[in-house]
């Protein structure tokens, strides 16, 4: 006779409690207020044994504050907003990840958000992320007016300028020095016909590069034989940053049908130089033999073109982590005064920039 099959026997899922701030209390004898001080920065008051006793727990028995709960007793998140056009851009992408390390140092997570240079939706990104508990915002290349910001600072929220004045903190590449050092470049090479590609200067950094090389060619004694290149035919919230290489391509066409012709060309940024780079070898003329080329930024595809491109280095890391220093801080508390912190620019030569041959 066949004897039934056995059922096996149900086996109940077992599942392991999340460490919570008591287990934490307990490991390292202390109370539970002793650990939240601890995690909220209160620490002033604790002896340094105490401090490495909690630490020594917190780290043995992998406990993770709730960050939701964290944002319940200090009324602010450890999140941080970065808004910038658009990723879409190289050089903002580059950005981002330098803030996101930066941060990560700092303890605190980026929150991104691509405004696409639309005032309106810049303003919607700061008023949602103010509603989520952030408290703290890195703006680049912003449109959004100062009594925006004004009234967000109001509510303590926390600011730090990219690249843009701002009555608060800012961080920023010394723009001028960057357009001046690149025309000094070409002129050391001999040229005197030095055109300046650009789209619409409304943005702070295209204003002040312009500003620097009219002020370089001046001052070199170039203002006669200088080409200014100005595309004004669309706004900068139209005329978005995929665009910047067709906009190169354009003042591409511009340079090359201009009599004389321009022997040199110094793009806004090195998108824009992109374009002008792959016109001109649509249109016949070698770089740097027919026309030298130089942008500014450094971004990661400067290498990558034929030739690679002599541009102006942002020192990014060096920027990100000073903005998120400036940024703790005033999450912190500190309310002095806005500090402004410009860097210098880095020329770096490579392969689009030659002598003049004639």
């Amino acid at each position: 006779m066949t004897s039934a099959p056995t059922q096996p026997a149900s086996v109940q899922p077992t599942s392991i409690a999340p460490v919570n701030i008591q287990d934490v209390a307990r490991a390292a004898g202390v109370s539970p207020a002793s650990i939240s001080n601890y995690l909220n920065g209160r620490q002033d008051r604790m002896r340094a044994d105490t401090r490495a006793r909690i630490q020594q727990a917190i780290e043995t028995l992998g406990y993770k504050p709730n960050a939701a709960a964290r944002q319940l007793k200090t009324g602010h998140s450890p999140m941080v907003g970065l808004l910038v056009p658009t990723v879409a851009n190289p050089f903002f992408g580059e950005l981002a990840v330098a803030v996101e390390r930066a941060a990560q140092e700092a303890d605190l997570h980026v929150i991104l958000c691509n405004t696409l240079r639309d005032p309106a939706r810049e303003h919607q990104f700061a008023e949602e992320l103010a509603a989520y508990g952030v408290r703290g915002l890195i703006t680049a290349s912003t449109l959004v007016d100062n009594e925006t910001m004004a009234g967000l600072a109001q509510r303590g929220i926390v600011r730090v300028s990219f690249d843009a004045l701002s009555d608060g903190d800012s961080v920023t590449l010394d723009n001028p020095a960057a357009s001046a050092m690149a025309v000094a470049h070409l002129a050391g090479l001999g040229h005197r016909r030095i055109a300046y590609a650009t789209g619409p200067t409304g943005t702070f950094n295209r204003a002040a590069r312009f500003d620097g090389f009219k002020a370089e060619a001046e001052r070199l004694g170039l203002t006669e034989a200088v080409v200014l290149v100005e595309d004004t035919s669309r706004s900068d919230s139209v005329f978005g940053d995929t665009d910047l290489p067709e906009l190169g391509r354009r003042l591409a066409r511009r340079i090359a049908a201009a009599t004389p012709r321009p022997t040199a060309v110094l793009a806004v940024n090195d998108m824009t130089a992109l374009g002008i780079l792959a016109e001109l070898r649509v249109l016949g003329l070698r770089v740097p033999e027919d026309v030298s080329v130089v942008g500014i930024d450094d971004i990661g595809l400067a290498t990558l073109l034929h030739p690679a491109l002599t541009t102006i280095r942002q020192p990014l890391a060096r920027m990100a982590e000073t903005a998120i220093g400036r940024l703790a801080v005033r999450l912190a508390g500190d309310t002095g005064p806005g500090t402004r912190t410009v860097f210098p620019p880095e020329l770096v030569v490579r392969a689009s920039s030659g002598p003049l041959l004639s």
